[in-house]
């Protein structure tokens, strides 16, 4: 796996994809509260990221303007087919078998997987034509 992101990168990755560039004391504003995490934990965290490549910075003055390096959907799609291959032999089918008899499908979920079953199969139709 590229990229083995923890929860706690998660978080303080979901802000620099919001926000673009950010300081530590811009993260520990957005994340004091919700986290409770100091300032110090941050730049922990953040200089493990540094390490990993999911972080860089930039300096301006004298602060540490940090980004994100992997795109949001790079990891996303990382992280996913991670758990299709880990857990389901990267069956989707399987997962969603799973999801189903495990009663963690609502109503909702399953119509938003006809829909996009439906709109796969006219994609793949239409390309026939």
């Amino acid at each position: 796996m590229k990229y083995a992101i923890t929860e706690s990168e998660h978080v303080i990755l979901e802000q620099l994809w919001a926000n673009g560039e950010m300081s530590v004391m811009q993260l520990v504003e957005a994340l004091e509260e919700v986290t409770g995490w100091s300032k110090h934990t941050i730049i922990s965290f953040l200089k493990r990221m540094e390490e990993k490549h999911t972080v860089s910075f930039c300096v301006q003055g004298r602060t540490k303007l940090y980004r994100a390096i992997p795109e949001r959907t790079e990891v996303v799609t990382e992280t996913t087919k991670g758990i299709l291959d880990r857990f389901f032999g990267g069956r989707m089918g399987k997962m969603v078998s799973y999801m189903a008899d495990a009663e963690q499908l609502t109503d909702a979920d399953i119509d938003e997987l006809y829909d996009l079953l439906d709109k796969l199969k006219e994609e793949k139709n239409g390309d026939r034509s």
